[in-house]
């Protein structure tokens, strides 16, 4: 329940401090006092995102803060979930900023505002005055239904299945499109492969082939010259060889251990055999520079169709030229994988799809199990608010195709009157009466969810006397097990309160503020007075509001 909040700096709010009673308080004020301010801090704490319209123009920093008593709420688990720290007395914070930035806190720990949603959920329920729309909201409804028929561990097994099959099917989806992609690319990347694999990529050297393919494009010059090199060198009587081996031969002759002349012999032996190695260099070009015309080419072919392969690909080498090849077999792969990955996320569904149908007809069974005395129960609760002929009918069907809810379908329909045609109840009831069948709708909700705290803003919209007294003391009763506050301008409700709590406003020569205090017995009953006849009172208003409170 709520202990104490605390607002500071906060559309006209300077610095308030509210603190409850554990059983039924009312709030009370003048139109436009500032009522709706202080239930939008509340929101603020409990995750509602900040509006720039209440924000705009802050000059200090906004604080705003609650103390909850949490210690039966069996909320440590859900604290450990979020790496929150546990507290009896928790403390929920937000701050906003001059700047408009905004920092929400949980026992000083910071967190999200999804977070501080899942945590104030369990804390408040607030009714505002536009919740009755949510009648028609589905979320809503199933919400309701799901926590006044103890559906709710059906709910969360069912939802586990079937986000996990949404989750799969997504994935699918996005394989599906990949495969898609890469079919529509696959003939084309299969031929590129091809062409690649037939090229001979890994055995190809370019640059011996392009010596050979020099040799061979200019084999008969190559030859003559090296012939003729060949015939002066060694091949043709008198060649250089021969000469030098002479002259080697008579210096040899003169070998009488003089150094001088043992080192020329020793240099004319070193030239007359380097001499002898070119010539055998010589001759081994000869040997391979042979005009072949049939392996230029397949040289020439084979040296084409690697500059073309570069050329269409945009590399500049072989090295190059063989990474694309790799990617590209990769990409086929992958295709391949793809495929692997769609036929087992396609038998993932179908097998999530039947775990899930078997969890939703499960939920629906529950759902439906005491629907009829709950219709029941409404219809009696309602009658007892003074809508005697008006009716509920709570209608749930199953469906063919899973949702979010499952495999139902469910309305709550509201007639007015006897023989009046069901009509979903937020399009036909008037102000009143769905102020009267969210308090009924509302109490169901709380006891079976056993909220700590509940905040009804202006519920009473469109009743007066004897069916607001009537709607008070279902309030009443509701306080007995719970925290209640209600923000009501209707005298018969306000008297019922265990606590009395008055907003106003002030204003100096420079601004205005909104605040709020606790009346006591007397300002209680001159409150109530005004509320039954104006600004001033007379004698019998005061004692009706006396005899409102007794």
């Amino acid at each position: 329940m709520l202990i104490e909040l605390k607002v500071d700096n906060y559309v006209l709010i300077k610095s308030l401090r509210f603190s409850p009673d554990r059983r039924f308080n009312i709030i009370t004020g003048e139109t436009g006092a500032g009522k709706s301010i202080l239930i939008g801090a509340l929101g603020l704490i409990l995750g509602d995102r900040t509006d720039s319209k209440t924000t705009a123009g802050l000059s200090e920093k906004c604080i705003i803060e609650g103390l909850f008593d949490v210690r039966n709420l069996n909320l440590s688990t859900l604290f450990e979930e979020h790496d929150l720290d546990y507290a009896d007395d928790t403390i929920l914070r937000r701050e906003i900023l001059p700047s408009g930035k905004s920092r929400a806190f949980i026992n000083d720990t910071p967190v999200g505002l999804q977070v501080m949603k899942i945590i104030g959920a369990q804390l408040v329920d607030v009714h505002s005055q536009h919740q009755s729309l949510s009648l028609g909201s589905a979320t809503y409804l199933f919400d309701w239904l799901d926590a006044v028929t103890g559906s709710e561990d059906h709910v969360k097994e069912y939802r586990k299945q079937y986000q996990e099959l949404r989750r799969k099917e997504k994935e699918l989806l996005e394989v599906q499109e990949a495969v898609n992609k890469h079919l529509a690319e696959r003939d084309y990347l299969q031929y590129l492969s091809n062409e690649l694999s037939e090229a001979g990529l890994d055995n190809l050297k370019p640059d011996e082939l392009e010596r050979e393919h020099e040799l061979l494009q200019n084999a008969e010059e190559i030859g003559a010259i090296v012939g003729t090199a060949m015939d002066g060198l060694r091949d043709s009587e008198g060649s250089a060889l021969d000469r030098m081996n002479v002259i080697l031969n008579q210096l040899q002759r003169l070998s009488t251990g003089s150094s001088e002349i043992n080192q020329l012999n020793e240099r004319l032996n070193g030239l007359v055999l380097e001499l002898e190695e070119f010539v055998n260099d010589l001759r081994h070009i000869e040997s391979i520079a042979q005009p072949d015309p049939q392996r230029l080419e397949e040289i020439n072919e084979l040296l084409t169709n690697l500059h073309g392969l570069q050329t269409k690909h945009r590399v500049n080498d072989l090295q190059e030229l063989l990474k694309v090849r790799n990617e590209i077999d990769e990409k086929l792969l992958v295709d391949q994988d793809n495929q692997e990955a769609l036929d087992r996320l396609k038998l993932d569904i179908s097998n999530l799809r039947r775990l899930s149908e078997s969890k939703a007809r499960e939920l629906h069974i529950s759902r439906a199990k005491n629907l009829t005395a709950l219709q029941e129960n409404i219809n009696k609760d309602i009658q007892n608010l003074g809508l005697v002929n008006a009716q509920v009918r709570l209608s749930l069907n199953e469906i063919a195709e899973l949702n979010e809810f499952g495999l139902s379908d469910f309305t709550l329909e509201f007639a007015s009157n006897k023989g009046s045609q069901f009509q979903p109840a937020h399009k036909v009831a008037s102000g009143g009466e769905l102020s009267r069948l969210m308090l009924v709708l509302k109490s169901y909700l709380a006891r079976n969810r056993n909220l700590p705290c509940i905040i009804f803003d202006e519920i009473d919209t469109g009743v007066s006397g004897e069916i607001a007294l009537k709607m008070a003391d279902v309030m009443v009763n509701l306080a007995k097990d719970m925290q209640v506050i209600a923000i009501t301008h209707l005298p018969q409700i306000a008297s019922k309160g265990n606590a009395h709590f008055y907003v106003y406003k002030e204003s100096d020569d420079e601004t205005t503020g909104t605040y709020i205090r606790q009346l006591n017995d007397t300002d209680r009953i001159l409150e109530l007075a005004k509320m039954l006849s104006g600004d001033k009172p007379t004698e019998g208003a005061i004692a009706n509001a006396k005899e409102l409170l007794n």
